[in-house]
């Protein structure tokens, strides 16, 4: 088993900035990631066999992503790529999966680092191939150098459509809209102060729309994509207006033909580890998810597990970046506290700059969040013959039919329909099924059980579990008794 003072989970902008935070401060660090390459999401770049002689338009900051990456050649940091933590057993530690190196870390100190993942929004014909996200079409752009389409229309709810919107039209696309189902006009005048708090974030958001502008796509507000349609791909969208009232009047919807479709509804914090490791939760309404409680350290309700960046409240990787600092060096703070070390001015002041400088990134979250209100039940798209769970392809027909069979209920409902319990474990469809069950049951989301969670947190080879520490069994010493009997 492998030790450390601070074990973060994630290589993303919160990951790497924890970690450079962290060697600041004397601590040993190991730093595990899914990736193959350090950056996550926002920083992804093509594999190394792509040979490169500058930097590329499409990579996001380039210049602060060398910096980041500087500290994994710190003698202090241990670096994981190509890693799932799949577990935390005990206390502090982590199960991982990587392979001849899988095994345990145990580190005095977690950081959940886990980033965000495209939330899903059922329609019909959405799992037609050419119908792709916001964010998988960013990786195919970043990190492949491809684009998913040549007639393109994006549709959604949130900046992650606006950017994805403005890369293809840098990227050669031909975008023929960009269908934002918020109707932006005085929200966003009136989210001006909130914005000016972060003036480097809203100058680019500017910037994106005015990229739109000059390559003549058109900004479709107050609409939503009601269904794309096909045979073995996409080939046409429907577009709907959505009245004052959130609902969708398919009466007036027109037709778009393309070769693909875009959808970007926002992103969904990934916190399979913290529900693992039984940190107390919240319901965040705004996120329609369920996401760790944090002090102003980023502390979970476990002493020893913190967490911080998009894995926890989406607010882009400054704000993450930001987060993963100001947590790591809470976390040398309380570790020096633990050994009864003093604690010198500077690490304080260090703190409080962090704090203040949170504070100004979460006014302009909010005021984002303001500006992109979802003015719609979503829950309206999907007919009786949409797939809610891509996994198990269980339909919008099937899980009715559940629930009116008996007490609706998410346990009860996977029970008898499988739906979560495919590959993904329910990040896909869990959302979307707890919206339903809350409709039949006549409560708030807030108020539906999530089904327990259960190792492995995600997918991982069976061979890698053979180097797992297995205990001897206890056996009785007559076979013929049962196990544990004298």
């Amino acid at each position: 088993m492998i030790t450390c003072d601070l074990a973060v989970v994630g290589g993303g902008p919160a990951g790497l900035a924890a970690a450079e935070e962290a060697v600041r401060h004397g601590l040993q660090v190991v730093i595990a990631d899914d990736g193959a390459q350090p950056g996550g999401q926002f920083f992804r770049q093509p594999p190394p066999e792509l040979r490169r002689t500058r930097p590329s338009p499409f990579d996001s900051r380039p210049g602060e992503r060398e910096r980041l990456v500087r500290v994994l050649d710190h003698p202090a940091v241990t670096w994981w790529p190509g890693t799932t933590v799949w577990d935390l057993p005990e206390p502090g530690v982590l199960a991982v999966s990587r392979g001849v190196g899988s095994g345990r870390v145990a580190a005095r100190a977690v950081l959940l680092a886990t980033g965000a993942r495209d939330r899903a929004v059922p329609f019909p014909g959405w799992t037609l191939p050419g119908v792709v996200t916001a964010g998988g079409c960013l990786n195919l752009v970043k990190g492949d150098r491809v684009v998913p389409g040549e007639r393109v229309v994006v549709a959604g709810n949130g900046p992650l459509a606006l950017v994805a919107a403005a890369t293809l039209v840098r990227a050669g696309v031909r975008v023929l809209a960009l269908v934002e189902s918020a109707r932006l006009g005085r929200r966003a005048l009136a989210a001006v102060p909130g914005m000016l708090a972060a003036p480097g974030n809203a100058a680019l958001g500017l910037a994106y729309r005015a990229r739109l502008a000059r390559a003549g796509v058109p900004v479709i507000e107050g609409h939503a994509v009601v269904a794309a349609h096909g045979r073995s791909t996409v080939e046409a969208v429907e577009v709907a207006p959505i009245d004052g009232d959130g609902r969708l009047d398919r009466g007036r919807a027109r037709r778009l033909d393309v070769d693909c479709l875009v959808t970007g509804y926002g992103l969904t914090p990934s916190t399979e580890l913290a529900r693992l490791a039984g940190c107390a939760m919240h319901f965040d309404a705004a996120l329609d998810a369920w996401v760790p409680r944090r002090d102003r350290d980023l502390r979970t309700s476990l002493a020893w597990l913190f967490a911080a960046g998009d894995g926890v409240d989406v607010g882009g990787a400054p704000r993450a970046m930001v987060e993963g600092r100001l947590a790591a060096a809470g976390i040398a703070v309380w570790l020096r506290e633990l050994d009864g070390a003093a604690v010198d001015v500077t690490l304080r002041r260090r703190i409080a700059g962090l704090r203040r400088r949170h504070r100004r990134m979460e006014r302009f979250r909010r005021a984002l969040a303001a500006v992109y209100p979802s003015p719609a039940d979503w829950l309206g798209l999907a007919t009786a013959s949409t797939t809610i769970c891509r996994c198990e392809d269980v339909t919008a027909e099937m899980v009715e039919a559940s629930l009116d069979r008996g007490l609706p209920s998410l346990v009860r409902l996977k029970a008898e329909t499988r739906a979560g319990m495919g590959p993904c474990q329910g990040r896909g469809c869990v959302a979307t099924l707890a919206r339903m069950v809350a409709r039949a049951a006549g409560c708030d989301a807030r108020d539906v059980a999530l089904p327990r969670a259960r190792p492995p947190a995600r997918p991982i080879p069976l061979g890698d579990l053979l180097h797992e520490p297995i205990p001897p069994p206890d056996l009785p010493d007559d076979p013929h008794l049962p196990r544990g009997a004298p």
